[in-house]
């Protein structure tokens, strides 16, 4: 892996091919004045050069497992579209910058971007970070396309702002309907106070009596390493089940001592944790906690199709280089650069306004399913992209209420 960096430490990565399982990338001399102003309205054929594409994502900081396979998708989604010639012969130059799972930071890293001349931005992860940014979408009008989950960044719709994982609204829901399934009537939510994981309480508190469920909150920080008083409260509550909103180590320490300290209802985690980030460091405590995630987490369970064969192709490439089953980040940050070539290739356009016109008129199949972006709807999937797992000595499998929902029964 090559690297050029500038005055201001930003990584300008272009891939360029991928060999043995490995990135070649080389540096590309980019000006960071006067692109937009240049490209107009020119056809993506007649301009030379590469189409820029900006990534934010939590390199260092909490979130830095997070944001690393992140980055590590939209290098995959980069270097597939460059071996097979680009767009319209031009390849993408991905440009990152770290947030270092910081809000503040992210919102200079949009900006630093803007100044770099991207036409579009993949990221952050981290929803605090997506949210702040929002307003620098809108005021640029240079699209971005969310990896957070927080249901309000399309909630209500910005023009310029889409995502790639469900919503939280959408994970809430699959969660709701398993507990029903389950039979459970009162349930305890343990939740971090970052921006997706309280927006999730807040639609948890909206639609559980829908569903006949009776809920109670515990908040927790996103650095918390000490559980005993919130699971000591949960432990004496009378609940059948704990669910818990929350992304990170604290997810990690918070199941270990949930065993440890004898608690034997179920544990219900939201998809942050559907994956080796969560269950490889969780270790044998994590052994029959039910994780709720997106589809492609059971890839291997799907029914033939269409679908299975896009998530597998992407499973097949991925885990015998990085020897773990990709994480959702990862496919969400491939979908991203996905997005943004189909959406140029559609508007036969690089100008960002013209992006995004595409893309409020687009679907496309995926390895997480189909996104069909419409002007009303920027989350483009629906609550049956949504499954709930249990882990299986480090392996996610399907719960039978997923299992029944794959057959379509």
């Amino acid at each position: 892996m090559l690297l050029g960096e500038d005055a201001r430490g930003r990584r300008h990565i272009a891939v360029t091919g991928w060999r043995k399982g490995l990135f070649l990338l080389s540096a590309f001399a980019l000006a960071s004045t006067g692109l937009t102003a240049c490209l107009g309205s020119t056809p993506v054929a007649k301009k030379a050069g590469p189409i820029k594409l900006g990534m934010i994502a939590p390199l260092t900081g909490p979130y830095s497992a997070l944001g690393t396979n992140d980055e590590i998708g939209a290098k995959m989604a980069v270097a597939q579209i460059n071996r097979a010639g680009g767009i319209e012969g031009r390849k993408i130059a991905l440009i990152v910058q770290d947030d270092q799972t910081n809000p503040t930071q992210a919102v200079l890293d949009y900006h630093n971007l803007v100044a770099d001349g991207v036409v579009g931005v993949v990221g952050s992860v981290f929803s605090s970070s997506s949210l702040a940014t929002v307003p620098s979408a809108d005021a640029a009008k240079i699209p971005m396309i969310s990896t957070a989950g927080a249901g309000t960044l399309v909630n209500p719709v910005h023009p310029y702002v889409f995502m790639t994982p469900p919503t939280t609204r959408l994970v809430d829901e699959q969660m709701l309907a398993y507990a029903r399934y389950k039979g459970w009537t009162r349930v305890e939510v343990a939740n971090d106070t970052t921006g997706a994981n309280m927006a999730a309480w807040q639609e948890l508190q909206q639609m559980a009596p829908r569903y006949g469920i009776t809920l109670r909150e515990q908040s927790f920080s996103l650095t918390s390493t000490d559980f005993s008083a919130l699971l000591t409260h949960v432990k004496t509550s009378g609940a059948q089940a704990l669910m818990v909103w929350g992304a990170g180590p604290a997810e990690v320490i918070l199941t270990q001592q949930f065993k440890s300290m004898g608690l034997t209802m179920p544990l219900l985690m939201c998809y942050a944790e559907a994956s080796f980030l969560y269950t490889r460091p969780v270790g044998a405590a994590g052994n029959g906690v039910r994780i709720a995630a997106e589809i492609q987490a059971v890839g291997p369970y799907m029914p033939t199709g269409p679908l299975k064969r896009q998530t597998m192709s992407f499973v097949n490439a991925f885990q015998p280089v990085y020897h773990y089953y990709p994480p959702e980040f990862a496919m969400d940050a491939y979908s991203a650069v996905e997005l943004f070539a189909a959406a140029i290739r559609k508007a036969g356009s690089v100008t960002p306004t013209a992006i995004d016109a595409a893309l409020n008129h687009i679907s496309l199949l995926t390895p997480e399913g189909t996104y069909t972006y419409t002007p009303t709807d920027h989350s483009g999937l629906s609550v049956k992209d949504v499954v709930i797992t249990i882990d299986r000595n480090g392996t996610l499998v399907p719960t039978r209420f997923t299992r029944n929902l794959l057959r379509g029964t």
